[in-house]
């Protein structure tokens, strides 16, 4: 089957997608600029602008992962609600509590984390006494899922997803991955290689930035991070290259032509909001091309926002 052709039978696969989980961490969110306590997390992120930018509304987008019982929890799961995305996946765990992070931005938009998410309730997703279980994601056409998704969660429970993406993507699943990469959270560089070599090997859609990709494969350039993507079976999906715009991993680069971003005020989920609308667009039925810059666009509005998630209007 050659290249164009695999593009457009996926592209036409991801059209008839209706309903898409996301696995991840929901975080409370700090900032230097604000008083103000939010909601956030890269995943929570992804999946918040995939549903403002689906067309079909009618479209499920379903959060997995697990809270605490305390009072901000109660607060994360009205806030995620009202973004119309389903929280029936979103565990419950007692004594527990949701991680929290601050972000500290420079004078150019660029940021600092700090986290407190060593004992994080998501942590506890999937594993035993558990009511939401892998099966669960059987119900969805779609699995969303990060790096850090993965990060956060015990060895056993990282192979055991692993094991059964690979067997939801045979029975026709299709799985999305974002390598966004956090060393603090993996036990090596050498585990988080294994790992994410791994998921590029069963992705459907793939969403890496090259900043990660460099970082944990110790690449020097954009070649050598193509090189190892293609050679580990991957085929579609966009490159994200931050102000030069993405790279498209199928086809037509020289025909993609980005606006110029400018008056930067806050990097934060720049990627996680180009995820997002790059795949509300595909699940939307456009091109890929219409797809990437539609999430150039998204990214570039919301880096001029303080924190990860802007108003709707």
């Amino acid at each position: 089957m050659s290249q164009y052709s695999y593009e457009n039978k996926l592209i036409e696969k991801l059209g008839l997608v209706n309903s898409i989980a996301v696995i991840g961490e929901a975080m409370l969110e700090l900032s230097d600029h604000t008083s103000e306590l939010k909601f956030a997390g890269d995943s929570l992120n992804t999946a918040i602008y995939l549903k403002r930018e689906l067309n079909n509304k009618e479209n499920i987008v379903a959060y997995f992962s697990a809270v605490g019982d305390d009072s901000n929890s109660k607060k994360m799961l009205e806030y995620i609600e009202s973004e119309d995305i389903a929280t029936d996946f979103i565990e419950r765990r007692a004594n527990l509590k949701p991680g929290m992070y601050k972000i500290e931005t420079n004078d150019k938009g660029e940021r600092s984390f700090k986290y407190w998410r060593n004992k994080s309730a998501a942590r506890s997703l999937f594993s035993e006494p558990n009511i939401v279980k892998f099966e669960d994601l059987l119900k969805f056409d779609l699995v969303y899922i990060s790096a850090i998704s993965i990060a956060i969660l015990p060895i056993n429970i990282q192979e055991d997803l692993l094991n059964f993406l690979s067997d939801f993507r045979q029975k026709g699943g299709l799985i999305v991955f974002d390598s966004n990469y956090r060393e603090i959270l993996w036990k090596s560089k050498k585990a988080a290689r294994l790992i994410i070599r791994k998921y590029w090997q069963i992705v459907d859609v793939a969403l890496p930035s090259l900043d990660d990709e460099k970082n944990i494969f110790d690449f020097k350039t954009q070649e050598d991070v193509l090189k190892n993507l293609k050679q580990l079976g991957v085929k579609f999906g966009a490159l994200k290259r931050g102000s030069e715009g993405p790279y498209s991993l199928s086809s037509h680069n020289d025909m993609i032509n980005y606006d110029v971003v400018s008056k930067v005020k806050d990097t934060t989920a720049a990627g996680d909001s180009f995820n997002g609308a790059y795949l509300a667009s595909l699940i939307n039925g456009l091109s890929q091309e219409i797809s990437l810059v539609n999430g150039h666009k998204l990214a570039s509005r919301v880096i001029k926002f303080n924190g990860a998630i802007i108003p709707i209007h």
